[in-house]
């Protein structure tokens, strides 16, 4: 790596870090559950959510929008807990008021993210790297921030699902960026921090509520709580990565 390397890109996840402020979608959909009473087990929820992952990309079209996409995860969810005799069918009618709950709720925390993306935006060039079901693109349309970023990949677009680093090389190529001059902001260790370290670059582990917990963290350079914390994390990496001493 060259010495004195300044911090030129920023790659974000997108699903569980710049909608969801480091809350996995399980936790999230499960909030929903919540509210809404239903009447099932965190490890039963634990498993449709599993298999919506697994199918709700089959009806996902690339124009799907925000509250679509919620709405195909969630009719798997509840197709998987019906045919384990754990829901009945009547609850198909609460389907739409799920996604509705959700989507206020990823509003709300778009617009602080947004905040925080526009004090990025004169300093960095910024790009997402997602999982996500072929409708990335559109979905940063809807709420307003697709014309924040230089590159948008999705895994389902380009064939290449985290956490094979080739997603974050794909996307680092895709600007002429290298890996010693770009941080990885996500939510999930496994998918965001490890494969961008593998390939050399800086890491922000934004730790919440997150799906699983590593029992080691030393491939993350920074671990935040919230993106409130983002700014002044990557200048602090961005000072170190100068060769400068911080204050």
């Amino acid at each position: 790596m060259p010495m004195n390397s300044k911090i030129t890109t920023i790659i974000f996840d997108y699903g569980g870090t710049l909608d969801t402020n480091g809350v996995h979608w399980s936790e999230k959909f499960w909030e929903a559950y919540q509210y809404f009473n239903i009447p099932i087990s965190k490890e039963e929820f634990k498993n449709s959510y599993q298999y919506s992952e697994q199918n709700a990309q089959m009806i996902i079209t690339p124009d799907s929008s925000l509250v679509e996409t919620y709405v195909s995860q969630l009719y798997f969810q509840i197709k998987y807990l019906e045919k384990k005799n754990l829901l009945s069918g009547a609850f198909n009618s609460i389907i739409d008021e799920l996604a509705e709950y959700c989507h206020r709720s990823v509003t709300n925390n778009i617009k602080k993210s947004k905040i925080i993306i526009e004090g990025l935006l004169n300093k960095y060039s910024l790009l997402v790297v997602s999982n996500y079901y072929g409708n990335l693109s559109t979905v940063l349309n809807e709420i307003g921030l697709k014309n924040y970023f230089t590159s948008i990949i999705d895994s389902k677009v380009v064939r290449i699902r985290k956490p094979d680093p080739k997603i974050f090389s794909l996307a680092l190529n895709s600007v002429n960026s290298h890996p010693y001059e770009t941080i990885v902001v996500g939510d999930s260790y496994t998918n965001d921090i490890l494969p961008s370290k593998q390939i050399g670059c800086k890491t922000v582990w934004l730790k919440n509520k997150n799906w699983e917990i590593p029992t080691s963290t030393e491939s993350a350079d920074a671990i935040i709580n919230s993106l409130d914390e983002i700014e002044e994390t990557i200048n602090r990496i961005s000072n170190i990565n100068r060769g400068e001493k911080n204050e």
